[in-house]
Protein backbone atom coordinates (compact mmCIF):
# COMPACT_ATOMS: atom_id res chain seq x y z
CA UNK A 1 0.00 0.00 0.00
CA UNK A 2 1.40 3.40 -0.99
CA UNK A 3 1.69 6.10 1.65
CA UNK A 4 2.69 9.76 1.84
CA UNK A 5 5.04 11.31 4.40
CA UNK A 6 3.38 14.02 6.48
CA UNK A 7 4.79 16.18 9.24
CA UNK A 8 2.40 16.93 12.10
CA UNK A 9 2.97 20.01 14.28
CA UNK A 10 1.26 20.14 17.67
CA UNK A 11 1.41 21.66 21.18
CA UNK A 12 2.27 25.04 19.66
CA UNK A 13 0.39 28.32 19.30
CA UNK A 14 -0.76 30.55 16.48
CA UNK A 15 0.78 34.00 16.53
CA UNK A 16 -0.73 37.15 15.05
CA UNK A 17 0.64 36.45 11.56
CA UNK A 18 -0.85 32.95 11.17
CA UNK A 19 2.44 31.26 12.02
CA UNK A 20 2.44 28.19 14.24
CA UNK A 21 5.24 28.65 16.77
CA UNK A 22 6.72 26.36 19.38
CA UNK A 23 5.44 22.91 20.07
CA UNK A 24 6.61 19.61 18.68
CA UNK A 25 6.65 17.89 15.31
CA UNK A 26 6.41 14.25 14.25
CA UNK A 27 6.52 12.53 10.90
CA UNK A 28 3.85 9.99 9.99
CA UNK A 29 3.11 7.75 7.04
CA UNK A 30 -0.46 8.14 5.81
CA UNK A 31 -1.86 5.49 3.45
CA UNK A 32 -3.10 7.06 0.21
CA UNK A 33 -6.50 5.42 0.72
CA UNK A 34 -7.06 7.11 4.09
CA UNK A 35 -10.41 8.63 4.95
CA UNK A 36 -10.98 11.59 7.25
CA UNK A 37 -11.71 9.28 10.16
CA UNK A 38 -8.55 7.25 9.42
CA UNK A 39 -6.37 10.38 9.44
CA UNK A 40 -8.16 11.81 12.49
CA UNK A 41 -7.56 8.63 14.52
CA UNK A 42 -3.95 8.25 13.30
CA UNK A 43 -3.06 11.82 14.28
CA UNK A 44 -4.78 11.50 17.68
CA UNK A 45 -2.83 8.32 18.36
CA UNK A 46 0.54 9.70 17.23
CA UNK A 47 0.32 12.88 19.31
CA UNK A 48 -1.03 11.02 22.35
CA UNK A 49 -4.59 12.31 22.53
CA UNK A 50 -6.64 9.84 24.55
CA UNK A 51 -10.15 9.98 25.89
CA UNK A 52 -13.44 11.37 24.65
CA UNK A 53 -13.03 14.92 26.00
CA UNK A 54 -10.48 16.07 23.40
CA UNK A 55 -11.00 16.81 19.73
CA UNK A 56 -8.50 17.97 17.13
CA UNK A 57 -8.64 20.42 14.25
CA UNK A 58 -6.27 19.70 11.35
CA UNK A 59 -5.07 22.52 9.07
CA UNK A 60 -2.25 23.30 6.69
CA UNK A 61 -0.95 26.39 4.95
CA UNK A 62 -0.35 26.65 1.22
CA UNK A 63 1.46 30.00 1.07
CA UNK A 64 2.27 32.70 3.61
CA UNK A 65 -0.49 35.27 3.83
CA UNK A 66 -3.23 32.95 2.54
CA UNK A 67 -5.91 31.51 4.83
CA UNK A 68 -5.22 28.09 6.29
CA UNK A 69 -6.94 25.08 4.74
CA UNK A 70 -8.93 22.96 7.18
CA UNK A 71 -9.10 19.19 6.74
CA UNK A 72 -12.61 18.18 7.76
CA UNK A 73 -13.94 15.54 5.34
CA UNK A 74 -12.83 12.73 3.04
CA UNK A 75 -12.55 15.06 0.04
CA UNK A 76 -10.16 17.30 2.00
CA UNK A 77 -7.96 14.30 2.87
CA UNK A 78 -7.88 13.14 -0.76
CA UNK A 79 -6.94 16.63 -1.94
CA UNK A 80 -4.21 16.95 0.68
CA UNK A 81 -2.73 13.55 -0.22
CA UNK A 82 -2.68 14.50 -3.92
CA UNK A 83 -1.00 17.80 -3.03
CA UNK A 84 1.68 15.97 -1.02
CA UNK A 85 2.24 13.46 -3.84
CA UNK A 86 2.88 16.27 -6.33
CA UNK A 87 5.48 17.88 -4.06
CA UNK A 88 7.51 14.83 -3.03
CA UNK A 89 10.87 16.60 -3.26
CA UNK A 90 10.10 18.93 -0.35
CA UNK A 91 9.11 16.69 2.56
CA UNK A 92 8.42 19.46 5.04
CA UNK A 93 6.10 21.41 2.75
CA UNK A 94 2.47 21.67 3.89
CA UNK A 95 2.83 20.29 7.44
CA UNK A 96 -0.46 19.62 9.19
CA UNK A 97 -0.93 21.73 12.31
CA UNK A 98 -3.06 20.36 15.10
CA UNK A 99 -5.17 22.35 17.51
CA UNK A 100 -6.51 20.35 20.45
CA UNK A 101 -9.98 21.35 21.60
CA UNK A 102 -11.78 20.40 24.79
CA UNK A 103 -15.02 18.87 23.62
CA UNK A 104 -16.69 15.51 23.68
CA UNK A 105 -15.91 12.71 21.28
CA UNK A 106 -19.60 12.70 20.39
CA UNK A 107 -19.25 16.19 18.95
CA UNK A 108 -16.18 15.06 17.01
CA UNK A 109 -18.09 12.10 15.58
CA UNK A 110 -20.93 14.40 14.56
CA UNK A 111 -18.43 16.67 12.80
CA UNK A 112 -16.92 13.66 11.02
CA UNK A 113 -20.38 12.40 10.04
CA UNK A 114 -21.28 15.76 8.52
CA UNK A 115 -18.08 15.50 6.49
CA UNK A 116 -19.04 12.00 5.31
CA UNK A 117 -22.55 13.14 4.38
CA UNK A 118 -21.08 16.05 2.43
CA UNK A 119 -18.72 13.68 0.56
CA UNK A 120 -21.62 11.36 -0.26
CA UNK A 121 -23.81 14.19 -1.55
CA UNK A 122 -20.98 15.55 -3.69
CA UNK A 123 -20.45 12.11 -5.27
CA UNK A 124 -24.14 11.96 -6.18
CA UNK A 125 -23.90 15.12 -8.30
Amino acid sequence: MDAVCIFVKYNGQWNGTLRYVGGEMKGILVPETSTYVDLFELVRSVIGIRGPDKNIVMRYGVEPGLPLVRIQCDADVKFYIQLKKKDVHVLNKFPVTIDVLDESAAEAVITALFGLIYDFLMEEK
